[in-house]
Formats: C-alpha cells, sequence, structure tokens
C-alpha cells in the first residue's frame, strides 16, 4: 500500500487533450509494497506495466530511515512468518540468504508509572499461566485473583455487542451487523477481569493492530477459541493449546540491513523486466474507456487494459463518480471509506555510554496520554541494527499516536527522550542524543476492525463488476507483509489472467 496515495494533484486532463495516450497492458495506481508485488507479477507474465506512484519514492509504508548515518527502516521493520509467504518472495528476489530473526528482547508493559515484564507464555498479553512468576506485580493481588477465577467460571461467554461507533455505519453500504460472537474485550473481561484485558492486552492490540480490544471479534484474531474453550474449560487453557499449536520458530522476522532492501530489490527487478516506474506521479483522472481504461497522470495519457487500484480508498478522488454506474459505485465506496488514522515514529540514536544500566526491553504502553504508545529497543533486538549503529550506541524507536509529537525539533527531541527515559526506567540526558528523526504514517482502518468486513465486501464486489479492475493494498488485505504480499500476488495473477 501506498502510505502517501496516488490521487489528487495533477494538472487538466483536457490540457493535454491532444497527446496522444500511450498504451500500456497494466496500469499499477500506488507504489508501495503492494502494487509494486502486483506489478512485478504481470511483468513476468510478459505484460507491458507502469507503476504510478505519487510520492517522490516507493514503498509506502516501507521505507528507509538514515539517522546518524545508519539507514534505518521508516515504518514495517519485520513480517509474520506465517505460511511462508514473505521468505517465498524474499527467495523470488536473491535474498533469502538475507532473512535474519529477532534477538529475544523481554517484552515489558508500563503501567501507573512502571515498566513491568510481560508474561512469557502469553497470548497478545492473555497469561496461559496464571501462576507465571510477575504476574501479581502487573495485575496487582485483586487483579490476578480475578483472573484466577477463569478457571473455575462455567463456560458461558456470549460477550458484549458494541455500540455504533467507528466503522459502525457504513456510509453508502449501510448498518454493520452484530459482531458473529463475543467481542475480544468482552471475552478477556468475561473471563479473567478488567485487569488482564487493561494491563495486558489492550497494550499489545494497540500497538500490533492499532485498534481498541473492544473493535475486535475474539474469533477473528483468535480462530476457535471458542470451541477450545467450551471444550477446556478456560481461556488460559484455550490460549495454551494456541500457543502450543503454533509453529515452532520466530514469529517474526527481518532483513539484513532492513526491510525496505524489499522493495529496493522489486523496483530493481521491474526495472529489469522493462516495466515502466514513475514515481512523483498523482493520478488525475480514471475514466472508462471502451473495454479499458484512460489514466491522466501529469502530462501523461495512458490508455491501459487493465487498471490496479493499490492504493487505499481515502485517495481515489481521481474516480469519475458520473460515469457508469459500476465507476460510480467504486467512487462512492471511496467516498465513504473509514479515514485513515495517522502515527508518529521517532528514531532516536544515543550514545550508549552515557546511559546508566537498564533492561534493553521492547515497551508497549498501557495509557499512554501524551506520551509514546510503544517503544522498541532496535539496536537491541536487531543484531544487524547494532552493528550498523556501532558498539558505543543504541538504537530505539517510539510510537506515537497523531497530534502528540512537537513540530520543534528541540522539543520533539526532548519529549522522545524524556518518554524513552521513562518507559525504560532510566534518566536519560540531553548529551545522550546524537540525532533522532521523525516519519509520520497514515494508516488504513485495520480490516479485522469490527465492521470493515462489509467495507472490504463491497469494494471486492464492485471492482469483480468492471472485470478490467482490481485492487490490493494493507486497506483491503489486512496489517502486515505476510497478509499484503499473499494479496498482491493473487491480484497480479489476475490481472495477468492466470
Amino acid at each position: 500500500m501506498s502510505t502517501a496515495g496516488s490521487g489528487g494533484g495533477g494538472s487538466d486532463p483536457s490540457a493535454e487533450a491532444l497527446a496522444p495516450p500511450s498504451t500500456v497492458d497494466v496500469v499499477v495506481i500506488g507504489g508501495g509494497v503492494a502494487g509494486l508485488v502486483a506489478a512485478w507479477e504481470a511483468a513476468r507474465a510478459g505484460l507491458s506495466v507502469t507503476v504510478l506512484e505519487a510520492a517522490h519514492s516507493f514503498g509506502g509504508l516501507v521505507g528507509s530511515n538514515p539517522v546518524a548515518g545508519v539507514d534505518l527502516d521508516s515504518g514495517a521493520e519485520s513480517f509474520a512468518t506465517r505460511g511462508g509467504t514473505v521468505a517465498a518472495l524474499l527467495a523470488d528476489l536473491g535474498l533469502a540468504s538475507e532473512i535474519v530473526s529477532p534477538s529475544r528482547v523481554p517484552a515489558r508493559v508500563h503501567h501507573d508509572g512502571v515498566s513491568r515484564a510481560m508474561p512469557a507464555t502469553g497470548v497478545l498479553g492473555i497469561p496461559t499461566d496464571l501462576d507465571a512468576p510477575g504476574l501479581v506485580e502487573v495485575l496487582g493481588e485483586d487483579g490476578l485473583a480475578r483472573a484466577r477465577r477463569d478457571l473455575d467460571l462455567p463456560v458461558d461467554v456470549t460477550g458484549a455487542r458494541p455500540a455504533a461507533g467507528p466503522g459502525a455505519i457504513l456510509r453508502g453500504v449501510g448498518p454493520a451487523p452484530a459482531p458473529a460472537g463475543p467481542t475480544l474485550a468482552a471475552l478477556v473481561t468475561a473471563r479473567m477481569g478488567e485487569a488482564v484485558t487493561d494491563r495486558l492486552l489492550r497494550p499489545v492490540v494497540r500497538g500490533v493492530h492499532s485498534v481498541e480490544p473492544e473493535e475486535l471479534v475474539a474469533t477473528d484474531l483468535l480462530p476457535g477459541v471458542l470451541d477450545r474453550l467450551a471444550r477446556t474449560g478456560s481461556l488460559a487453557a484455550s490460549l495454551a493449546e494456541i500457543r502450543a499449536a503454533a509453529p515452532a520458530g520466530s514469529a517474526v522476522q527481518g532483513l539484513r540491513g532492513g526491510i525496505h532492501r524489499l522493495v529496493e530489490a522489486l523496483v530493481a527487478e521491474l526495472a529489469r523486466a522493462g516495466a515502466d516506474l514513475r514515481p512523483g506521479a498523482p493520478v488525475a483522472s480514471l475514466l472508462p474507456d471502451g473495454g479499458g481504461w484512460l489514466v491522466h497522470a501529469g502530462s501523461a495519457r495512458i490508455r491501459a487494459g487493465k487498471v490496479l487500484l493499490a492504493c487505499p480508498p481515502h485517495t481515489w478522488g481521481f474516480v469519475d463518480g458520473s460515469a457508469p454506474e459500476a465507476t460510480h459505485a467504486l467512487a462512492r465506496l471511496g467516498a465513504d471509506w473509514p479515514a485513515p488514522s495517522s502515527v508518529d515514529l521517532v528514531t532516536l540514536v544515543l550514545d550508549d555510554t552515557t546511559l546508566p544500566e537498564h533492561t534493553r526491553a521492547g515497551v508497549l504502553v498501557g495509557v499512554p496520554g501524551r506520551g509514546a504508545k510503544a517503544l522498541t529497543y532496535a539496536s537491541a533486538k536487531w543484531d544487524w541494527v547494532a552493528e550498523a549503529a556501532g558498539p558505543d550506541r543504541a538504537v530505539i524507536r517510539l510510537s506515537y499516536a497523531a497530534g502528540i509529537v512537537p513540530g520543534d525539533a528541540g522539543e520533539r527531541g526532548a519529549l522522545a527522550l524524556a518518554d524513552a527515559g521513562r518507559l525504560l526506567g532510566i534518566t536519560i540526558g540531553a548529551d545522550a542524543l546524537i540525532e533522532h528523526a521523525r516519519v509520520s504514517l497514515t494508516l488504513p482502518r485495520p480490516t479485522r476492525a469490527w465492521g470493515m468486513s462489509q467495507h472490504i465486501e463491497a469494494a471486492r464486489s464492485a471492482v469483480a463488476a468492471m472485470g478490467s479492475l482490481d485492487v490490493a493494498g494493507t486497506w483491503i488485505a489486512g496489517t502486515g507483509l505476510a497478509s499484503v504480499i499473499a494479496d498482491a500476488r493473487a491480484a497480479g495473477g489476475r490481472i495477468s489472467g492466470f
């Protein structure tokens, strides 16, 4: 998905009315990972392909972020290993030998001003061993006593239905149906109490999925959990089974040198295959043209047999809503799609020799308030980051909800230093800061959030009715490279005719 989008801007299409359009088999609108992967599948099938990206670089949520001479990831820094999807693509790109696993950095949760260890055997932070060391420190005696009631409670959890909220009323689509089963928050609270929900589950769901657990149906993230609950008699035992059934080894991996190398490899392969790659080319209009499409981007007019929309619907202002009914429906879907959210990532490169002794851990924040919602100790998590930074430097990344990080660089650095020190339990002086950098990302509403399935089904139906149009990206495939790449390869196959 391209976070910059590909709609808006460009010149008036009428100004180029005399310029003859070029002709290609496929135009891909959006040069994020999804667009690049689908374009590569089409190019490898022998089709002529043009990729149009509004931003001046490709990659979208996957990019490069140079800080203090270290080329770091600006967005995604790892990928889920499930299904082997990402590893297979990396092998196709000649990068299999560069896949690395993270170090076992301890996870901690910050609550009431203190960072404490999360249960080592948890699932989404939910404990599977209610006698685990340190659990009482996180939950408190009353919270732990309530959690342990899960072992004796009768199995009769239907969960509360969430009230209408973001994504619940689908403009142009209709009201969202009630969720099929309890929400994740309802299930965990009913079985283990509010302390587990608020102090363990909520920080993980916020940090990983960018939504609240009240917005997720339990079985969407934990397939089969209700059947297991009915059989085992407790949520802890059910999750222990799910954890035991997970494949051995790391659930995530990365690339030596950064995930952004995936984008560089895709761009190089597309160029080698003869694809026309155009960064800095926002699309001004997309018009039906016989059985295909006419695309205007800047001074270019391109006639394409097929078009892949690999940019999120909130950028679809270029779709002509006055055109035939199918295109009108597509424009309406774009206008009605739930608004994206934003996150700011602030990366710090620190002089490690000035830092007091501390636990080099990843931290999730229970109640972020006006501070960071998560901290990643990148130089402890990834050996390649530590090597690139050097022996006397530490690299830390903090994530913030939109509207918190100051625009002034000095104030921004001071806030990030204070937050890093607070979450790590140390004092970090201003002299420790070598350099810092901020990256702002626009994130589509997660596909697993309640109410989104109806939007996605409507989008799939609308493009299927056109035949010569397809879609791909995080906004429809789901969060994470594993989901995005699998969906994009399938889309690339469809537009290639196989």
